[in-house]
Formats: structure tokens, C-alpha cells, sequence
């Protein structure tokens, strides 16, 4: 994404706390209250996220905190790194809505680490200063079939929280009630992929999600399929197939998947080598910018504006723009491993690979690598996960729980400042 979890420093939010910042940080018009939302398929929890964090049952030896394992230099704009998550496995993914709102998913079991750990599946808020102790959104204890694998998340503004994984299972809330995990409807499709390892091998079971609204989502997973949200409640799941041979199979990918949406008429994933677009109706399939390389390793996709999206796999980046075609990869990081990316506007990108480095483009030029928080050294299968709300903006988050956030001067600015705190201060 095991060797020690990770132990949890922050303090924890109370329920009125959350409101609070929920009100404030999702921009909601001042004529409407906020809105909690609680899925009309499911029953909501009926507790708010804990005040104390029990460590879950885990195949792991221990739940000592730790701290940073490694110095990193302090990269303009980004605070120095931090570790403050609580011990409930590798962090999957992460979304923002503002400076002060990000959640973040994980736990489960995903076999993507040396001690293949696993515990219930959980969400951890952040207030713009500390991560609350974290809330489980699937209880699901291991040996119980099937766990979560891999989650992911992704906020939007209303606020709506929608977590996915690799198991099919779906959860709708709003950052602090969740409703009861559901799974996907079962669907009929081609033959799996002779690469598929099938369920219980690292990385053969991912998910991504991509909310536009409060209203829609859109989900991939690397097995092919594709699902969106209206509402509360998700569609059967469509199967995309690619050819193995003379074969009809599955599409599948081993690593992230990636989907991406500009609106709720607009949306494009990335699986196993092709491309899937949403045009609010159905979904068409074409190649993929990497082809048949990107059925092997993670993928990140963002699109800011509809038919304007970047890509990054590998070591390379691929864009495409005004709905045209996907342009050839360009290589920007020698290191490779690019598995995150996030685009607050169509001049602004910044990418993120699995060893800790982040690349920010503007207008098409990338800059170098700069380490802004440790490799991964426990949970080295998770990757790293990255969210941009604005120019001004960024949270990466490894597996480990390090972190780190931007908040310094205009990108194009030719001296930003260094923040003097681990994280940017509240406003």
C-alpha cells in the first residue's frame, strides 16, 4: 500500500466541531444550510466518528507509533513532513474540498505489503491542522469475505463523500455519518484476463471514484468494470473487454486504475491499457496513451475541464485537450512510479510518485522532482495519493501516513516562501 501501524497523534473532532467545518470549508450558499447526506439505499451509521480509536484486529505484530523515518529537506512551498495518522493499515487515497476539509481512506486488506495486513475499513478527516482519529466506514474484521481492498475516495462539495474498493463495495457520507458499505450488482462479463491473478494477489483488486456533484460519481475498477452514481444510488456495473490473444477477455490491470471527472457529463477512466468516456449517457472505450503498457503498474488521471485531462504512468505523462486524442507520453521523472496526479486548473498540474517526490507543471512545462515526504518503508504497496483544491493547495499522503502540504507563493512565482509549521495555518 506491514510492519508496525501506525500511531495516531491528532486530536480528535467532535461532532459540532465537524459541522462546523463542514459549513465553512465546502462552500455551501449561505441561503441553504449544509446538508448532511445519508444514503436513502442504506442505513446510516447511527454514531458520530468516535472520540477514542481502538486498534483494529490485524494480522500485524504491533501498534507503536512511529515518527518520519527519514529526513527530508524542506521544499519550497511544501511544509516540512509529518506523520499523524492513526493505526488502522495504509492510506489509500485522499480528497480535498478546501484547505482545511480533506479525508482520507484506508485499512482493509489489500496483500500489497511484506505482512499482507488487514483491519476494518477506515476514513480519517482533516481539519487544515490535525487528523481526527479515524471513523471506520466497513467493520469488516479479517478472515470476513471480502474485505475491503484498496479504497478510495473522493469528496465533493454539499458534501458528499463516496468510498470504493476493490471488492465492489460502495459507501456514501459526508465526512463524518457514513452509510453501511453496499456492493456493486453482480454482472456478467467476458472471461477474465490470463493475467488476473484473481482476488488475494498484490495489487489485482483496485477501484477509483470521481465525484463531480453531490450528485454523481463515476467508478472503474482494474477488472473493467464501470459504474456511476445519480443520486443515492449507483448503476449495474458495465464490462469493457480488450483481446488476449483470439480471446475475448476482461480488461484488467494490475495497480491503480484512474477515472476523472469534469462534470457529470464528462468523465474519463483509465484501465488495461484503454480509455472509457462518459458523455452523461454511456460510455465509449478507445486507446489508452500507453496502450497495452498500462495493463501493468498504477495510473493517475485528471481532467479540470472536459476533454482536457493529464495523465501520468511510469515515468511519463500524457495529455490530451478539446476532446482530441491522447498525445504520446513524455518522460518527466526518472525515478518512475508516477501513480498520482491532480489538476486544480487546466495551467496547473502536480504529480506525485511512489518514492515521495511531487512535479508541478504550468502552461505544459514540468519542473523536476522535489522530495517532499520519506519513502514508503511499511506500507510500500499503497502509493501515493494526492489532492489539489487550488493553485494554492496540495495534500500528498503516502501509505505510511506521511504527509505533507502546499501552501506557498504563485507556482510561477520565482522565490516561494518556506512555511515555518508543518502545515499551513488556519484561516
Amino acid at each position: 500500500m506491514r510492519p508496525a501501524r501506525r500511531g495516531a497523534r491528532s486530536t480528535s473532532l467532535a461532532l459540532g466541531v465537524v459541522t462546523a467545518v463542514l459549513a465553512t470549508a465546502c462552500g455551501s450558499p449561505s441561503s441553504a444550510p449544509v446538508r448532511r447526506i445519508v444514503p436513502t439505499t442504506v442505513a446510516p451509521t447511527t454514531t458520530s466518528a468516535p472520540t477514542t480509536t481502538s486498534a483494529p484486529t490485524t494480522t500485524q505484530p504491533s501498534a507503536v507509533p512511529t515518527t518520519v523515518p527519514t529526513p527530508v529537506v524542506p521544499t519550497a512551498g511544501w511544509s516540512r513532513p509529518a506523520t499523524a495518522l492513526p493505526p488502522v493499515g495504509g492510506f489509500t487515497s485522499v480528497s480535498c474540498i478546501s484547505e482545511v476539509f480533506c479525508l482520507a481512506a484506508g485499512g482493509g486488506s489489500d496483500h500489497a505489503d511484506a505482512a499482507d495486513s488487514t483491519g476494518p475499513g477506515a476514513v480519517a478527516t482533516w481539519d487544515g491542522a490535525t487528523w481526527a482519529p479515524a471513523a471506520d466506514y466497513y467493520t469488516a474484521a479479517p478472515g470476513s469475505s471480502p474485505p475491503p481492498w484498496m479504497p478510495a475516495i473522493a469528496c465533493t462539495d454539499g458534501p458528499l463523500c463516496a468510498v470504493v474498493d476493490g471488492s465492489g463495495h460502495t459507501s456514501l457520507g459526508d465526512g463524518t455519518n457514513w452509510g453501511a458499505p453496499t456492493p456493486l450488482a453482480v454482472v456478467s462479463g467476458a472471461a477474465p484476463d490470463p493475467a488476473d491473478p484473481g482476488p488475494g494477489h498484490a495489487g489485482s483488486r483496485t477501484a477509483a471514484v470521481s465525484c463531480p456533484t453531490s450528485h454523481f460519481c463515476a467508478y472503474v475498477d482494474n477488472t473493467g468494470h464501470v459504474a456511476t452514481l445519480h443520486g443515492t444510488t449507483w448503476t449495474a456495473p458495465e464490462v469493457f473487454t480488450s483481446r488476449s490473444g483470439s480471446s475475448t477477455v476482461a480488461l484488467f490491470q494490475t495497480g491503480r486504475v484512474a477515472v476523472s471527472c469534469a462534470s457529470e457529463l464528462a468523465c474519463t477512466a483509465l484501465v488495461g491499457g484503454a480509455s472509457l468516456d462518459w458523455d452523461g449517457t454511456t460510455w465509449t472505450v478507445s486507446s489508452g496513451p500507453w496502450g497495452g503498457v498500462g495493463a501493468s503498474g498504477d495510473t493517475a488521471v485528471s481532467c479540470p475541464a472536459p476533454g482536457t485531462c493529464t495523465a501520468v504512468h511510469g515515468g511519463s505523462v500524457a495529455t490530451r485537450s478539446g476532446g482530441s486524442g491522447w498525445g504520446p507520453p513524455r518522460p518527466i521523472d526518472t525515478n518512475g512510479g508516477l501513480d498520482a496526479v491532480s489538476c486544480p486548473t487546466t495551467s496547473v498540474c502536480v504529480a506525485a510518485d511512489a518514492v515521495g517526490n511531487v512535479l508541478r507543471s504550468a502552461g505544459g512545462a514540468w519542473g523536476t522532482p522535489q522530495k517532499v515526504v520519506p519513502t514508503p518503508s511499511a506500507y510500500t504497496g499503497d502509493g501515493t495519493s494526492l489532492s489539489c483544491t487550488s493553485e494554492q493547495f496540495c495534500l500528498v499522503l503516502t501509505g505510511d501516513g506521511d504527509f505533507a502540504t502546499y501552501g506557498g507563493a504563485d507556482p510561477t512565482s520565482s522565490a516561494p516562501t518556506v512555511p515555518a509549521t508543518t502545515v499551513p495555518p488556519t484561516t
